[in-house]
């Protein structure tokens, strides 16, 4: 968060509000009900602490019960560009195929460092919205670019 990402707060952050907004998740994570779909968080941790953390959002609904969101994916801005984000990216997949979705979809904030890790892990960029969230750098609109991953399909890596 130290490198002004935004990530649903703005500054000077408030370690309260911020440990409120994350039992919440928790909390959805332990009462997921059919009706309200379900939530999952991972995590990565070295020596003790958290190197990384995302969510996964599987909205109920009968017209898209294939898709879900991956949300909230962090890491510690010390520890970047030694696959954290991947390994997490994939245990989320691997939960999401597990939960029948194939379909995932994402967002971050349009020229962040991670606009470019997403293409890397087989996401397709697939619209921005203009004025989308509030930077905390300066609390001026930045745009929002949208990417998915269709899970169904191999990778010709793979192939």
């Amino acid at each position: 968060m130290e490198d002004a990402t935004i990530a649903t707060f703005l500054p000077p952050l408030d370690d309260n509000k911020m440990r409120d907004f994350w039992l919440g998740l928790i909390r959805q994570c332990r009462s997921s009900t059919p009706e309200a779909g379900e939530r999952v968080i991972v995590y990565l941790a070295e020596d003790g602490a958290i190197s990384g953390v995302a969510s996964l959002l599987l909205p109920w609904s009968q017209t898209g019960n294939h898709r879900a969101w991956v949300e909230k994916l962090m890491v510690d801005g010390r520890l970047r560009q030694r696959g954290i984000a991947r390994r997490l990216v994939d245990e989320l997949e691997r939960i999401a195929v597990e939960k029948g979705k194939w379909i995932l979809l994402l967002d971050t904030e349009t020229g962040s460092k991670a606009e470019n890790v997403y293409p890397k892990l087989g996401y397709v960029e697939y619209g921005t919205v203009p004025d989308y969230s509030v930077s905390p750098e300066g609390l001026v609109l930045k745009c929002e670019t949208f990417f998915y991953k269709d899970l169904r399909v191999v990778p010709l890596a793979t192939k």
